[in-house]
């Protein structure tokens, strides 16, 4: 029988990740004189260095103010619930991305000391899309796939898995199984169950 993983633990280490990515984005002093420049890279850079200030407190109330600042954590926040936005009331939409912004904050100051990358050199600017190589070490190196859209990030691809997809199909898990009741979700992300009332 196979031993299915866990998607709470999943998504929780795969936010980690992420964390090692923008923390990485800090330690480059300037970019490969080959590597194009674009104003998604400049978006990205600046990401870093505010997620380094959080990383330096561990404090999740820090993580949730670059997240406020470099993410557009309501977009990411709406993408994640999937075929079940509709079941989001509309009087809680903001509570929701709050919500669902320091569910991600708690989780990037968990992680945020167990990441040790060397650094993270831009490979190429291709629209939306900004393409890093992260560096560990004596381990192996990483490519890293930054989304941006309306000068905030949206996303990032490690190994091939998109992020917010990740958020998504966590969310969108606990939907199915609870039959699509909010207050489960909300539950999840340590919150009172919201209100029906529109």
């Amino acid at each position: 029988m196979p031993i299915r993983p866990n998607p709470v633990r999943l998504i929780k280490s795969s936010l980690a990740l992420l964390c090692g990515i923008v923390l990485a984005v800090c330690l480059v002093a300037t970019p490969p004189a080959n590597a194009r420049s674009c104003a998604e890279m400049t978006v990205a850079m600046k990401a870093g260095k505010a997620f380094l200030r959080a990383a330096r407190t561990k404090r999740p109330s820090d993580f949730a103010a670059a997240l406020s600042n470099y993410a557009d954590m309501r977009r990411i926040s709406l993408f994640a619930l999937g075929r079940y936005r509709r079941n989001l009331p509309a009087n809680q939409v903001d509570n929701f991305v709050r919500l669902t912004s320091r569910y991600v904050a708690n989780t990037l100051a968990d992680f945020a000391r167990k990441f040790r990358a060397t650094a993270i050199k831009p490979i190429d600017c291709r629209g939306n899309k900004i393409a890093t190589r992260l560096e560990f070490g004596a381990r192996p190196a990483k490519r890293a796939t930054w989304r941006i859209a309306g000068g905030k990030v949206v996303d990032i691809n490690v190994q091939n898995v998109w992020l917010a997809q990740l958020l998504r199909d966590n969310f969108v898990g606990i939907l199915k199984k609870s039959g699509g009741d909010m207050g489960v979700l909300f539950s999840h992300i340590g919150a009172s169950p919201p209100s029906n009332s529109n």
